[in-house]
Formats: C-alpha cells, sequence, structure tokens
C-alpha cells in the first residue's frame, strides 16, 4: 500500500479542484507530516487531471525535498530554499498559499521555543505580505486547536470558543504564537482584504509522520506495532482526542481553498473519532490482531523534553461550520492507523 492508495479515493469523492487549473499554489512546510501529504497529493493530482498546476515549495532543506520526492519533482515543481522568518521574494505569480509550516511535536516546546514561535509570527507576516504584493486568491493558515487553551472540560467549542493561556508557560510558545498568527491573518483581512482562512487542526496524524523523531503518542504508538513491541502509555490515558487521519485534512484544505469565508476560522477534527488515549491504544491493537500486541503504563524519563498537554483533558468539538461547507471526515481510527502503519512499513521496507 502506498499513497496512492488515499489519493485514488480523495478523486473519487469529486471534490472541486478545477479552480486550480493553470494556477499557482505555495506550500510551506513540504516536509512536516501534512505538509508533506498535501505536497504528495497535489503532484498526483495535477498529473492525474492534468490541471497544469505550478507547485512552489518554500524549503529550507533541498536536499531533504529531494529525498522525500524524488522523482516526483518536475518542472512543475519549484523549489524556493528560503528561512521563513525572513522576507520572501520570487518572480512566480502565486494564486493561492497553504502556510502549513510549523514544530508541532511538544518535544520542541521545551528544547527550542523560539523556533517554534518565529513560524507562526514571523513566519505568517512574510508570507501575508507576499499575498498582499501578488493579490492572491486565497492564503489558507494552518492553525491548531491549542488556540483554544484552558476550558472547561464539558463545554462545546465552537469558533467563538475563548480559553485562558498563560503566556509565562512555556508551552504556550505554540498555542500564544499560533492565535497570533490568525490575528495577523484578520488583519491582513481587513486591512488589505486579502481573502485568508485559518484551519483549525485537532489532532491529525498519518503515514507521513517522521517516523524516526515524533514523539507525540500517537506516532510512539505507531512506532510500537512496526517494532513489534508493546505499545507504552506515558500517563493514565484518560485524556480524550479527537483523532483526523489526514486524508481528511485534505478534503478540508480543498473545501476551504475553494469555499471557505475570507476571515474566518474553521475547526477540523473527526468527532466521529472521539478517544481517549487508553481507547486508541485498544483501537490500534485491534487493528492488527494477528501481531499479538498488549499495552501497558509507564512513567515518561524525567529528563524528557516532551511537555504534556495539561490545558484540557476532555474535549467537545464542533465542526459544524466546516461541515456546512460540505466537508466531512471519512476515515475511522482503525481504518486510518492499518493505512498509516501499513505504508510506512512499506517505505522502510524499500530504503
Amino acid at each position: 500500500m502506498d499513497l496512492t492508495t488515499d489519493f485514488q479515493e480523495l478523486v473519487s469523492q469529486n471534490l472541486d479542484y478545477e479552480f486550480l487549473r493553470n494556477k499557482t499554489l505555495l506550500i510551506t512546510g513540504a516536509t512536516g507530516m501534512l505538509g508533506r501529504y498535501l505536497t504528495e497529493y497535489f503532484i498526483y493530482l495535477n498529473a492525474e487531471k492534468n490541471l497544469n498546476l505550478r507547485i512552489l515549495l518554500i524549503v529550507r532543506n533541498l536536499k531533504k525535498v529531494e529525498l522525500l520526492f524524488g522523482n516526483k519533482l518536475n518542472k512543475n515543481i519549484q523549489c524556493l530554499v528560503s528561512e521563513l522568518n525572513t522576507p520572501l521574494r520570487t518572480e512566480e505569480n502565486i494564486n493561492y498559499i497553504i502556510h502549513a509550516a510549523s514544530l508541532a511535536d511538544p518535544q520542541y516546546y521545551k528544547t527550542n521555543p523560539v523556533d517554534v514561535a518565529l513560524p507562526n509570527i514571523l513566519g505568517t507576516y512574510y508570507l501575508l505580505e507576499l499575498a498582499r504584493k501578488k493579490k492572491i486568491e486565497h492564503f489558507l493558515y494552518f492553525s491548531s486547536a491549542e488556540v483554544y487553551g484552558k476550558i472547561s472540560n464539558s463545554q462545546l467549542i465552537t469558533e467563538n470558543t475563548l480559553g485562558t493561556i498563560d503566556p509565562l508557560d512555556i508551552r504556550s510558545c505554540y498555542s500564544e504564537s499560533k492565535r497570533m498568527g490568525e490575528t495577523l491573518c484578520k488583519s491582513y483581512y481587513e486591512q488589505y482584504q486579502i481573502p485568508v482562512t485559518c484551519l483549525r487542526i485537532f489532532h491529525t496524524y498519518g503515514p507521513t509522520l517522521d517516523y524516526h523523531h515524533d514523539q507525540r503518542v500517537f506516532s510512539e504508538f505507531v512506532k510500537s506495532v512496526i517494532e513489534n513491541n508493546q505499545i507504552v502509555m506515558k500517563s493514565t490515558g484518560e485524556a480524550k482526542r479527537a483523532f483526523c487521519y489526514v486524508l481528511d485534512l485534505v478534503s478540508a484544505c480543498l473545501t476551504l481553498l475553494s469555499h471557505g469565508l475570507p476571515g474566518e476560522a474553521y475547526n477540523m477534527a473527526n468527532d466521529e473519532c472521539f478517544v481517549s488515549i487508553k481507547e486508541l491504544a485498544q483501537e490500534i491493537i485491534k487493528a492488527f490482531p494477528d501481531r499479538n500486541i498488549r499495552f501497558y503504563k509507564k512513567n515518561r524519563e524525567t529528563n524528557s523534553a516532551y511537555i504534556e498537554n495539561k490545558v484540557t483533558t476532555y474535549i467537545n468539538i464542533s465542526t459544524q461550520k466546516l461541515r456546512a461547507l460540505g466537508w466531512k471526515p471519512t476515515i475511522s481510527i482503525q481504518d486510518g492507523f492499518r493505512r498509516t502503519i501499513d505504508m510506512i512499513e512499506d517505505e522502510l521496507a524499500h530504503r
């Protein structure tokens, strides 16, 4: 199994993609989990539907891009080597921007908080400046559920929900900078009429995760299955999350690029896959009954750089605003993690 299986399924959903024909799309974060999957999809879609779509990737490490995408890179895919925290210059005409670059792994919040914050603030600013100069058709900002901060466990989270964030908690380098990124987006819409939409992404996973370095709980579970180890929970496992497979993120992106209202934010989560961490482990085990995997609890090492999210334990999410545009998630937890693990195993076997 490879990504083509997912992409064929996406194409069969009859999503609107004609608006991309003969256009130029700029993507940041193409080597990250979400950005890579998106880039792979647009490369596939471009070839499959002959869209004549030009894709411009803002990258820091050209060799890493070449390693990940290999012979898929062609004349329709250009790489601009640049730091996001500096002004961006290109002669390309740009129609759409997806700002997916971000250090979302909590292991960096403690060790590299400045590096976490700047792409969400300065990076967003320089991209919005580029969008203003190029008079783009739509700007999609990848925000996060972390912007909601601390809220009541039973409270329904809509796009108008307001929570509190402690600016002196080092973990806030991510959540506060994502908030500031949204505020910049709204400001550029109000002052310069830049058509910008914010996608508030809840827990999303997929086969393009950084297998060797990602320390998020779902990544640790995936590695345990692939390496035939028991699944280790480094918490009580009671915290609940809505886990969304990355294929459903792509359909949300297409929906917002074509129909999203400028100046607005949209929650994106698979609220039908709302489970505790313990239940997530159980679902993954059920997806691979022949591997004889079990799970147990073990305290996280005290010297670990990982910072656990203590903001909210249980969350109740509304995705009605995005669903009203026609979006809906389609992939269950067992199916999503089965795909994730099968594809990673296939990629590892061919290295």
